[in-house]
């Protein structure tokens, strides 16, 4: 009820009272009088009735008016409600976000790949800057050799498995869905320790010091290590090794490496044992040459002294030359192949050729 309204019912309750009052006093003396106590009992309680009644008119007449007012109020308040409605469904929006989506849409997608410790350096190389450049991508890698790529990848273990070696026959044909994929170029570096003051070497002598029938530097003009006995230390791959079958393949042909070849399940194993080796010889791939061996040049064809170099590798003028690979079961598809082609692509190449391999062109 209005402020206004209420003032005035209890401004009109209060006059009526002081006349009632009034009336009273004027009484009195006839009361007093004619000792009518009763008639003042009963004008007492008449005068109480109007009251009430009184204040009761005015309330009830002031209520009615606001109840009227407040019923067209309460529609804004409805329709204020209504038009939050739409917002509802951009709640429910990121409803899709827990279902199976493409990488793009921020769900993280991962591949694996395993298997050439010599494809690996250009394979982690292009998943790091492919991984920078594509944040939902995860591309695990690992090494132990292309026999471990081409065995876990024919398992299904994997999703990409890479090889240095080319895949055989029996290995097609135990896994049919093979679709091999050439990526870059390589050649294998003969390496020595830097204290020897050979300054290069011929296959013959490579292959003879391999099945040991040659064992002291000494045996090869020019060479030596001064200091020590000239015995040599001959350093190669494990079975598993891409590069070591290869190796084995071009120079070796059928036969078996000497028992006396220290083993190593890595490019970076053997370089290392070759560094810190004064009598030492190994294999590399040329991705790994650095400052702590010497890659010795081949003298080959015609007395022709041939480097270890990318552009011998590349018009394959080096005798030790070969493709490098990747293996996927059947096309490669998602992740997988978006990966490869990224490889195979302008920038993919400049990664290989950043790595010290040889590109495809």
């Amino acid at each position: 009820m209005p402020l206004y309204l209420s003032i005035s019912c209890i401004y009109t309750s209060i006059v009526y009272v002081e006349k009632a009052f009034n009336c009273l006093g004027k009484m009195d003396d006839y009361i007093m009088k004619a000792h009518w106590n009763s008639f003042l009992k009963v004008s007492l309680c008449l005068v109480a009735v109007a009251m009430l009644a009184l204040v009761a008119g005015c309330t009830g007449n002031g209520s009615n008016a606001p109840v009227a007012t407040q019923v067209p109020a309460a529609s804004p308040t409805v329709a204020a409600a209504s038009t939050t409605l739409p917002a509802v469904p951009t709640a429910t929006a990121a409803a899709p976000v827990t279902t199976s989506a493409p990488v793009s849409t921020g769900q993280k997608q991962t591949i694996k790949i395993s298997g050439s410790t010599t494809v690996l350096p250009i394979a982690q190389a292009a998943a790091d800057k492919y991984m920078a450049a594509h944040p939902d991508a995860d591309i695990q890698i690992s090494g132990g050799g292309s026999g471990v790529g081409i065995q876990q990848i024919g398992a299904k273990t994997v999703d990409i498995g890479m090889t240095s070696r080319e895949v055989t026959k029996d290995e097609m044909a135990k896994y049919p869905s093979f679709v091999v994929t050439t990526v870059a170029q390589d050649g294998i570096a003969v390496i020595v320790n830097p204290a020897n003051t050979i300054q290069y070497i011929t296959l013959d002598q490579v292959t003879k010091i391999y099945l040991g029938k040659i064992t002291k530097w000494s045996e090869i003009t020019g060479a030596g290590v001064p200091n020590t006995n000239n015995q040599i230390v001959i350093v190669g791959r494990d079975s598993a090794s891409g590069t070591r079958t290869y190796f084995d393949q071009t120079l070796l042909g059928t036969a078996t490496p000497t028992n006396k070849m220290l083993e190593q399940n890595s490019n970076g194993g053997v370089l290392q044992t070759v560094a810190q080796t004064p009598g030492a010889i190994g294999y590399v791939s040329i991705g790994f040459v650095n400052k702590d061996v010497k890659a010795l040049p081949i003298w080959y064809n015609a007395n022709k002294i041939i480097p270890a170099s990318v552009d011998n590798v590349k018009t394959r003028t080096y005798p030790i030359s070969r493709n490098l690979y990747v293996i996927t079961n059947g096309q490669p598809t998602g992740l997988a192949g978006d990966f490869i082609k990224y490889i195979l692509s302008p920038e993919g190449q400049k990664i290989v050729a950043d790595q010290g391999y040889v590109t495809l062109s």
